[in-house]
């Protein structure tokens, strides 16, 4: 070509003489013809060609040599619609471009040819810009063609293939990460092998959306490493197994797989199926190798006999057992042998005693199908004439699938023992009843869980249930008692410890009583509970007296605390008069004063005294009656009389009612006055002022009795209170007040006085607020008794001290105004006030320094008024004393919650509460402290 191009004549080209190129178009053209590859040149405007010897061969002769120097576009023409934008492109703009088998249809040879280019263009410039277009290009044709074909037979082969095959292009995401794969291609297999139609230009998760992402990642790592793999593998989402060979495939884009795979599913199905049964064969040949052995160690260790015949009823296998049981028996041939067994029917039937006959062994029975559950014999062991033993034998018929006998087995199970201890145990039990039915306690017992299992005869008697229910005997318990008694019960079973309860018991006559119910357990060698036996004891007599004594010294107690505070009360009064006399000097007045107070308060202690030797007397029968025939009518009016003072100081209406009022009694008038007299006080003492009394005097002749009856419409008797209201030392619920005062000892003399007179007494009330009726029943004829007093004095001294502002709220006004002299005496300026009322009126417009308060006043107790005092101004501050005649630990306490400065016990020491004062008085530790 280079020889070509120098014997060209370039005068009439656009180019003009070679002389005049440019260096860049002359340096480029050494390359040219320099180079053995195919290479082609446009120049200029006009795009002037070039070419090389190695191109020629590309141009055919179509072309060559007449394209040397020729214009582009003419000598392309059938092409320049394909080769021509790119050529302008890079003129242009400066792009190079690249194609590999690209298809260029070109005329050559004479005539139209598919011609394959694997071609470039490449922009020659230099600083003046670009001045044309450099083309390396191969011819691929032949190539190309080659390629073709193989693919067609490849193609061709692939769809021939049983075996599936597809081309797939891996599909990633935006940080590079396999994420599914397309179908390029499949071939007809594809379809069969998967069960997936139409799936080239489809990904594998738009047909399989499950697909497992072990597929994907698998493809991409044979694409990315251009290893190829051979695998097992199966997929839960399609539930096929596939043996799958990927291979990677070049491609300068794509990352491509070719896959060649096949369903073998059936095969995986098949093996698996082979191996189960194989498996299965392997374990049936185990388990009845397990088997027999284990046959072989239960015959050999059972307990129990156990022998195989055949169908002819030959012994084929005998254990050791069977042989300590019925000794070396010779081993019979037929069931006519079995005549030598010697053997008797032991199961308590009409046949009991009888000899076995030969057919009627249970293995002889088995062998003619019957079915023999359970047979109690008694036989004689081969070889050991002098022995017997009781025996319990089944058996059963060997079968085929079809029913067919082939022999029995039959099991012998040694009941000798058992026997023995059961005979031991029902005379064990016979004694045990004999026992238990011949004490005078009922005796139960209960199994481990707590059911009971027996009652003895005792049981049976008291209760009227005879039979033994293991929950009937719940039936007795009284139903306040039982939900206890439950709960304990269930907490002894559940722990083991003693069981013992006091309860109340149905008596068949429907009576409850009293009883002590007390159980123990029964323990094996183990420490393990095997039963309780338990005792009930009848206690109801020493139960109501127990109560009783308790209900006796609880009222005794109430007694004691209020028998000091009847004492402590008319002490108080006579201990501030002994003071006073002593500071009074010589003044008459107060020494008169005084005396009064003390005369008055000694006859209330006498009173007090009197009361309480009568019941002394009374209780250890010392009272003697002075009989003589009484007039009723002249009974009534001295007891009337002694007790008008209170009747009018509380202004009740009396009125009588005396149809038998001229009826004489025989007995101690004295002592009748006293009963009547202290039910006429009682009445005034517990009616509200302005109240109703009414006494009458009724005859009853067909009994000879005479009925006398005190009725009021006072505060009545609480219903739990009137069974016990003629019990000593019994009185309603002490209030602070202890308003009505007493000790509980007129109504136990009234019962003991008409008692000793051979009478009755009677308490009736509808309730509290409803009043009450008191009766005396006495007999036409009667006897009688006597009194004693006794008195006690105290002292205080007194002192010197500072003046203090007193203010004395008391109703026992002797004991107030004895105090308040006393007070006043050495000093003090005292004022008396003797209710809550005109105390807190007093406040209104007087202060003071100190506040003695009684608690027992009767319109506002002391607790309720100090709290009153302390929100008045005037008094606020002001020390607070609580006087009672209780001054026990809780009585205290009391106080100081009520807000009490201090609390003195009646009667109160003078030297104790002028000390008191000293303390409070201004210059100590002040007022209210």
């Amino acid at each position: 070509m280079g020889a070509l191009m120098r014997a060209y004549d370039w005068n009439n080209s656009p180019l003009g003489p070679p002389d005049g190129w440019p260096s860049t178009l002359k340096t480029v053209l050494r390359v040219l013809l320099s180079s053995n590859h195919p290479m082609f040149i446009w120049w200029g405007d006009d795009l002037i060609q070039f070419y090389n010897d190695g191109y020629r061969q590309t141009l055919g002769p179509e072309r060559h040599p007449v394209a040397l120097g020729q214009p582009g576009r003419p000598c392309w023409e059938e092409a320049w619609d394909l080769i021509g934008p790119d050529i302008e492109r890079v003129m242009r703009e400066g792009a190079s471009a690249w194609y590999e088998d690209r298809l260029v249809p070109l005329t050559r040879n004479g005539r139209r040819e598919d011609v394959w280019w694997t071609y470039g263009y490449s922009p020659i410039e230099d600083e003046a810009g670009i001045h044309g277009v450099l083309v390396i290009c191969n011819d691929v044709t032949e190539d190309h063609l080659l390629r073709q074909r193989l693919e067609q037979t490849n193609h061709a082969l692939i769809e021939t293939m049983d075996d599936a095959f597809c081309l797939i292009d891996l599909v990633h995401d935006e940080q590079g990460h396999a994420v599914d794969y397309v179908f390029v291609e499949a071939n007809h297999a594809f379809a069969r092998h998967t069960g997936l139609v139409d799936s080239v230009g489809k990904t594998a998760r738009q047909l399989v959306p499950d697909l497992e992402q072990r597929w994907i990642a698998t493809y991409d790592e044979v694409a990315r490493t251009g290893v190829a793999r051979r695998f097992e593998e199966y997929s839960q989402a399609m539930g096929r197994w596939f043996t799958v060979y990927a291979s990677p495939i070049a491609h300068p884009v794509k990352r491509r797989v070719a896959l060649l795979f096949t369903d073998i599913t059936d095969q995986k199905n098949a093996e698996r199926a082979l191996q189960a049964r194989e498996m299965a064969a392997r374990a049936a040949a185990s388990q009845a190798e397990a088997d027999r052995r284990r046959l072989d160690a239960l015959l050999s260790s059972a307990p129990v006999g156990i022998v195989y015949v055949d169908e002819h009823g030959a012994l084929s296998s005998v254990n050791r057992m069977n042989r300590q049981l019925w000794g070396d028996h010779p081993m019979p041939t037929s069931q006519d042998q079995y005549a030598e067994w010697r053997g008797w029917w032991a199961d308590g039937s009409e046949r009991h005693g009888r000899q076995i006959r030969s057919d009627e062994w249970a293995l002889a029975r088995a062998l003619r199908g019957e079915q023999v559950e359970a047979d109690v014999v008694e036989i004689e062991p081969f070889g050991r004439p002098l022995e017997r033993r009781i025996l319990l034998t089944r058996a059963t018929a060997i079968r085929t699938e079809d029913g067919a006998i082939t022999g029995a087995v039959a099991a012998s199970m040694d009941l000798t023992a058992q026997v023995d201890t059961q005979r031991a145990l029902r005379e064990s039990e016979e004694k045990f009843r004999t026992i238990t039915d011949a004490m005078p306690q009922m005796v139960w017992s209960c199994r481990a869980d707590g059911a009971n299992d027996y009652t003895n005869r005792r049981w049976s008697d008291f209760t009227g249930l005879s039979n033994v229910d293991p929950t009937g005997w719940t039936a007795a318990i009284h139903p306040d008692d039982l939900p206890a008694l439950l709960a304990l019960w269930a907490g002894s079973v559940a722990s083991g410890a003693l069981f013992e309860l006091e309860h109340r018991l149905r008596h068949h006559g429907a009576e409850y009583r009293w009883v002590l119910n007390r159980a123990l357990p029964v323990r094996d060698e183990a420490g393990r509970i095997i039963r309780w036996m338990g005792t009930v004891t009848d206690m109801h007599d020493q139960k109501l007296a127990a109560e009783e004594l308790k209900a006796a010294n609880a009222r005794k107690d109430e007694f004691l605390a209020m028998l000091a505070h009847e004492l402590r009360n008319p002490l108080a009064p006579i201990s501030t008069a002994a003071q006073m006399l002593k500071l009074s000097g010589a003044d008459p007045k107060r020494i008169a004063h005084a005396s009064d107070v003390i005369g008055r308060q000694v006859r209330h202690m006498v009173e007090l005294v009197d009361d309480l030797l009568d019941v002394s007397r009374v209780t250890r029968g010392l009272v003697e009656l002075e009989r003589e025939p009484v007039a009723l009518k002249s009974v009534i009016q001295n007891a009337i009389e002694q007790a008008r003072p209170l009747i009018e100081k509380k202004g009740h209406t009396l009125s009588t009612r005396l149809g038998a009022a001229n009826v004489t009694v025989t007995g101690d008038r004295k002592r009748l006055v006293q009963v009547m007299a202290n039910l006429i006080n009682n009445a005034a003492k517990y009616t509200p002022d302005g109240g109703e009394i009414t006494v009458c005097a009724d005859a009853v002749p067909d009994a000879g009795q005479v009925k006398l009856s005190v009725k009021d419409n006072g505060i009545g008797i609480d219903a739990a209170l009137l069974p016990d209201v003629f019990e000593l030392f019994t009185q309603a619920k002490r209030t602070p007040d202890r308003a009505q005062g007493g000790l509980g000892l007129g109504l136990a003399l009234v019962r003991s006085m008409v008692s000793l007179h051979g009478g009755q007494v009677q308490a009736h009330s509808d309730g509290p607020g409803s009043g009450s009726c008191f009766s005396v029943v006495l007999p036409l004829g009667v006897d009688g008794a006597g009194d004693d007093a006794s008195r006690r004095e105290d002292d205080a001294a007194l002192a010197a001290h500072s003046t203090l502002r007193i203010m004395i709220v008391d109703d026992n006004r002797d004991a107030a105004e004895s105090l308040g002299i006393v007070l006043s005496a050495v000093g003090h300026r005292v004022q008396v006030e003797d209710s809550s009322t005109a105390a807190l009126r007093r406040v209104q417009k007087d202060s003071f320094d100190v506040c003695l308060l009684d608690i027992g006043l009767p319109d506002m107790d002391g607790y309720r008024l100090v709290r009153e005092l302390r929100a008045a101004p005037l008094v606020a501050g002001a020390a607070m004393i609580a006087l009672s005649g209780y001054g026990q630990p809780q009585d205290m306490a009391a106080s100081k919650r009520a807000g009490f400065t201090r609390h003195l016990v009646k009667p109160v020491d003078v030297g104790q509460l002028l000390g008191v004062l000293d303390e409070l008085a201004p210059g100590s530790r002040g007022l209210g402290s």
